[in-house]
């Protein structure tokens, strides 16, 4: 019962899209190879300015902690470059060449 509620509230979220502030940075959507549409407006990332992505390496509850004391991990993927504003929501990052991601990865401004 606790697994499906957990498995719910995740969905949840996910669906409620760049709305919730939890979503901010998220590669929302794969475009290309190196491409994608991130959760951030223009007063987040402005064209031409370059950001980091990364993604959540986590354990499963029980297992050791990191060294922070958390469960999850930031891995550091590579950089890229806002090249385009879309909309209130969302920006275009395309990302240097050799950078493998995944929609649900993250930027961080630099």
């Amino acid at each position: 019962m606790k697994k499906a509620f957990v498995i719910s509230g995740i969905l949840g979220l996910a669906l409620s899209g760049c709305a919730h502030s939890a979503m901010r940075g998220s590669v929302a959507m794969k475009t290309s190879e190196s491409e994608a549409h991130v959760c951030m407006d223009k007063s987040e990332a402005k064209v031409g300015e370059k950001v980091r992505l990364f993604r959540s390496k986590c354990t499963p509850n029980g297992s050791p902690k990191t060294k922070d004391g958390s469960y999850c991990e930031k891995v550091y993927l590579g950089e890229g470059l806002v090249t385009a504003n879309l909309s209130d929501h969302y920006s275009v990052v395309k990302f240097d060449d050799g950078v493998k991601f995944e929609e649900g990865a993250f930027v961080e401004t630099f």
